[in-house]
């Protein structure tokens, strides 16, 4: 997710500094963000850990995981603002084309942090509270939403990201 949030920023970049950015790149950067951090990363939280740590009664982090959810659907709103400017900025409203550019930079600034405080707010205290046996059925509860999950797979989730970053470069530069 970080090398998105950086084709995100590349986005803002390029938009900032007045280079055509293509509508279908800019809905291409938030359809990965929606589908993977929204149907595979925070689903597996909601989905999974929140109910299994619920069935075995340690609720320690339970707030925590669901401050990050919910964090996360807030700015997840900028996105849309973002998607519905978009035919407005193909159409060359700059007015629309400064939105879009503030509501990147915005979203990046406002969740990058999640992304990188959330191994230690969470995963952290996560190992610490739950038994060995317990973080093998953990990790065998994701390894089967893993299989079952019908979006990309890493190999294919890491090509499409590299096709955005090269896509945005040659955008920007």
């Amino acid at each position: 997710m970080e090398r998105v949030m950086d084709v995100m920023e590349k986005l803002a970049e390029g938009i900032e500094e007045q280079r055509s950015i293509s509508p279908d790149m800019i809905l291409g950067n938030i359809g990965m963000l929606l589908e993977c951090n929204d149907g595979y990363h925070y689903g597996k939280e909601e989905d999974i850990l929140l109910p299994f740590l619920e069935e075995i009664g340690k609720n320690e982090i339970k707030e925590s995981i669901q401050s990050y959810i919910a964090q996360y659907r807030e700015n997840g709103k900028l996105l849309a603002t973002i998607v519905d400017s978009v035919d407005d900025h193909s159409s060359g409203d700059m007015d629309a084309t400064i939105r879009i550019m503030k509501n990147i930079r915005e979203f990046v600034r406002n969740v990058r942090p999640l992304y990188l405080n959330e191994d230690e707010e969470i995963f952290r205290p996560l190992k610490k509270i739950l038994t060995k046996e317990e973080m093998d059925k953990l990790t065998k509860k994701f390894q089967d939403f893993d299989y079952d999950w019908d979006g990309p797979t890493l190999n294919n989730y890491q090509k499409l990201v590299r096709e955005m970053e090269l896509k945005a470069s040659y955008t920007v530069w």
